[in-house]
C-alpha cells in the first residue's frame, strides 16, 4: 500500500478511500485499535489523516491456501494458543475458532458506505 500510495502526485488533492478486509470483527473497538496501528506504520501521516477507511469482514478457506500461507498460518496459530488465556483477544480467540475451517463473514450490504463515500 505504501508503495502504490506513493506513486500518486499531489495526494492532498485527492480523495483517498482504504477498505481494510479480514475476518477480525469490525464491530469490536480493539480489532479496529490494531488494524489502524498497522495501517499508521503504512500510510504517510497525511494519507492516514486524509483518507477515509473502512473496515469490512472477509472469508477464508484454509483448504485453498497455497503451502506456504498455511505453514504461516500453523505458526501464527500454534503462537497463539501459546498465550495464556488472559492474553488472547477477540482477534485471536476468532483465528483459533475458525483455523482450518472454511468461514464467511461477508456482509455485502456494509459496502453501501463506501458507495456513499465516493
Amino acid at each position: 500500500m505504501k508503495k502504490t500510495l506513493g506513486k500518486l502526485k499531489n495526494i492532498a488533492a485527492k480523495k483517498i478511500i482504504i477498505a481494510t478486509v479480514g475476518l477480525a470483527d469490525p464491530t469490536d473497538k480493539e480489532n479496529v485499535e490494531n488494524i489502524r496501528k498497522s495501517l499508521v506504520r503504512q500510510l504517510s501521516k497525511e494519507v492516514f489523516e486524509s483518507a477515509r477507511i473502512f473496515h469490512l469482514r472477509g472469508a477464508i478457506d484454509y483448504s485453498r491456501l497455497n503451502l506456504k500461507l498455511k505453514m504461516m498460518m500453523a505458526l501464527l496459530v500454534k503462537k497463539v494458543k501459546s498465550l495464556p488465556p488472559e492474553k488472547q483477544n477477540a482477534e485471536t480467540r476468532a483465528m483459533l475458532e475458525t483455523y482450518g475451517k472454511q468461514v464467511d463473514f461477508i456482509d455485502f450490504e456494509s459496502l453501501r458506505q463506501i458507495e456513499a463515500a465516493i
